[in-house]
C-alpha cells in the first residue's frame, strides 16, 4: 500500500487543530492558578527584563499596544504592576512589577513549565528535538512584519 501523500494543507490544519487544544489547555492551566495566559506573558516578561514602557512591552509580546494596554490596567487594578513616569521622556511612562507581581510572575512561570511538561513530556527527547527543528525552519521561512502574524 502506498504512502498517503500529506499536503500542506493537511499539514497546516493539523498544526491549527493542535495550537488551538494547546492554546485551551495552557489557558485552562493559568486559569486553574488565577491568570490569564495574557496576563503572565507580560509579568513574565517584566520579571525577566525589568520596567518598560508599554510600547516596548507590546512590541517583545508581539501584542497589538491596545492589548497591552487593557491588559496592564487590569494587572494594575490587581495591584500587580504600576506606572511611573519614565525619566528620560516625560510623554511615557514606565510599567514596573510590585512585589505581588513578583510572585505572580514566579507562579506564572512555575505553572508554565508545568503546562509545558505535562503537554511535550510524553515526547523521546529525539523527538523534542525533531519538533523543535521543524517549527525553527518554518518560523525562519516565514515573511516578517506584523501582517505575518494570524492568529
Amino acid at each position: 500500500m502506498a504512502a498517503r501523500v500529506v499536503l500542506p494543507a493537511d499539514v497546516g490544519q493539523a498544526y491549527f487543530e493542535l495550537h488551538y487544544q494547546l492554546k485551551r489547555n495552557v489557558d485552562q492551566t493559568m486559569a486553574a492558578a488565577g491568570l490569564t495566559l495574557a496576563r503572565a506573558k507580560v509579568l513574565m516578561r517584566l520579571s525577566e527584563r525589568g520596567p518598560m514602557n508599554q510600547a516596548t512591552l507590546a512590541g517583545l509580546l508581539g501584542f497589538a499596544p491596545r492589548s497591552v494596554t487593557e491588559t496592564v490596567d487590569a494587572l494594575v487594578r490587581d495591584g500587580l504592576v504600576t506606572r511611573k513616569d519614565c525619566p528620560n521622556d516625560r510623554r511615557a511612562r514606565l510599567v514596573e512589577l510590585t512585589p505581588a507581581g513578583h510572585d505572580a510572575a514566579e507562579l506564572a512561570a512555575i505553572v508554565r513549565l508545568k503546562a509545558m511538561e505535562e503537554l511535550f513530556g510524553s515526547l523521546s527527547a529525539t523527538d523534542r528535538a525533531s519538533l523543535v527543528a521543524l517549527l525553527t525552519k518554518i518560523s525562519t521561512n516565514l515573511p516578517s512584519g506584523e501582517d505575518s502574524n494570524v492568529e
